[in-house]
């Protein structure tokens, strides 16, 4: 538990899944049902909400910390030049969804991509829009932070990486 509280520490921005970004407001032991449990106190960036979670709990929900430079410069390559099948969307696009609340960048690539390549054969859905604008959106912010470069710059480098993409 000591190497989890250590990467998590008070003041650090981490990633908490499709939440987004949020700030580590504190780590500390709390008795919930009767057993000592460490809990991470988080302030969500976007939607400017304090949450108190078990620590445990919120890694499997995708709590991470930023990622780092080389595996982003690796996410933009892999979004420019991979084309794997697309991820099927059925109804209310589940899997997509559920891919995305995985909250790591390899899983914000693939259902961009996946979207990206869903839009060059057919025109998409509000589902799929409102989904591809929240994933470029998170992608972008990550990019920003694991390169320090501007919200604008990570965006261009992902119209970019697009435009590699659809050729």
């Amino acid at each position: 538990m000591a190497t989890k509280t250590a990467q998590f520490a008070k003041g650090k921005t981490v990633v908490f899944g499709p939440e987004g970004f949020a700030r580590v407001e504190s780590i500390g032991e709390r008795v919930m049902l009767g057993e000592k449990v460490t809990v991470v106190n988080l302030f969500v960036l976007d939607s400017e909400m304090n949450v108190t979670v078990p620590l445990d709990r919120a890694v499997e929900r995708g709590l991470r910390p930023v990622t780092g430079k080389t595996a982003a410069e690796r996410s933009l390559e892999s979004l420019a030049t991979d084309h794997d099948e697309a991820i099927p969307w059925h109804r209310d696009g589940r899997l997509l969804k559920d891919r995305f609340a995985e909250g790591g960048i390899d899983a914000m690539v693939e259902v961009l991509a996946s979207l990206v390549d869903t839009e060059q054969t057919r025109k998409l859905n509000d589902g799929q829009r409102t989904l591809m604008e929240r994933v470029r959106k998170a992608y972008a912010r990550e990019l920003a932070a694991a390169l320090k470069i501007g919200d604008d710059t990570a965006e261009a480098r992902i119209d970019a990486a697009i435009a590699r993409r659809i050729g």
